[in-house]
């Protein structure tokens, strides 16, 4: 019983943790009193949503370890959110977030056998056709006048903030600081890289003469938190990846906002699927160098024994 009740909330917790890519159930801890602070209605339906998640990942048999990292709850628990923020609550809004729980956590495991970089597409396409359904009238009743860039509530806090708060549709200054120390407590690299995308996107916004209001906002740069957090790494190479992904994700966030699509993250997912075959490639050329014995030749001729040992530890 005991082993139960901590798969359980492992599993619980650790499904809001990897919205930002931790399997850390203190992180989700963390996360959803944040967004408890912002909304206790984004809360409870985010909390119902993971639920709904694990009993279906549960009852069709998926793999208890992915169960417990995590994995089939975070799409679930973006769903619940984004319904909340977009929707008053009711019958239908409920229905479809439940219903969108229920499928992503399916593709989500499809995604994880054929080893697919899914990230938050699940998330993202059932929140695409439930916006669609819901605006269907007499459906649900808009609870923002717009869409996702409309955030008419939002005081002038620092974009750091807000960067780290919208990835969870949250516009408190303090929301973004708990999302951010709950990465920190996680995985401090990828935090720290996370913080460095935000600059990065915000000078690309600007370059691109994007909406000065937009911009504090942090509209831009949540999916570049994203792509800090998943590229981040104790590697040299990590922040050339970090820095290429977060240009892709910026320009198209750009492209999509200026041709009114509903963003998500998924300029993040875009960003990830194009890094995907790179990353492959990469990696298959370091192998190849390595069996040639390239890497100890340059270690010989470049660097010292203490030098040496720290690379080979990357």
């Amino acid at each position: 019983m005991k082993e139960l009740i901590v798969h359980c909330f492992k599993a619980f917790f650790r499904g809001f943790g990897q919205i930002m890519l931790q399997a850390n159930a203190i992180t989700g801890i963390l996360f959803l009193a944040a967004i408890y602070y912002d909304s206790t209605e984004m809360a409870l339906a985010a909390s119902l949503s993971n639920i709904v998640a694990i009993l279906t990942a549960k009852l069709l048999n998926f793999d208890r370890q992915n169960i417990e990292n995590g994995l089939y709850g975070f799409n679930a628990c973006l769903i619940g959110v984004a319904l909340m923020f977009y929707f008053e609550p009711s019958i239908w809004v409920y229905v479809l977030m439940l219903l969108s729980s229920v499928v992503s956590t399916i593709i989500m495991n499809w995604a994880i056998k054929k080893e697919l970089p899914a990230y938050t597409f699940p998330f993202v396409i059932f929140t695409w056709i439930s916006l669609f359904i819901l605006s269907i009238p007499d459906l649900a009743i808009r609870s923002v006048p717009e869409h996702f860039v409309d955030i008419e509530e939002l005081d002038d806090f620092l974009i750091q903030g807000h960067a780290f708060g919208q990835v969870l549709f949250q516009g408190s200054f303090v929301a973004g600081v708990v999302f951010f120390l709950g990465v920190f407590i996680s995985r401090p690299i990828q935090a720290l890289y996370g913080f460095v995308a935000v600059i990065v996107s915000v000078y690309i916004s600007h370059s691109s003469h994007a909406s000065n209001a937009l911009i504090n906002e942090g509209v831009f740069s949540f999916n570049a938190v994203l792509c800090g957090i998943a590229m981040g790494e104790d590697k040299v190479r990590a922040g050339m990846y970090v820095l290429i992904s977060v240009i892709i994700s910026t320009y198209f966030d750009i492209f999509m906002i200026k041709y009114g699509w509903t963003t998500l993250t998924f300029p993040f997912v875009f960003a990830m699927w194009v890094m995907y075959p790179i990353k492959r490639l990469d990696k298959w050329i370091v192998l190849k160098l390595e069996e040639l014995g390239v890497n100890q030749f340059i270690n010989k001729m470049f660097y010292s024994e203490t030098e040496q040992g720290v690379e080979n530890k990357e």
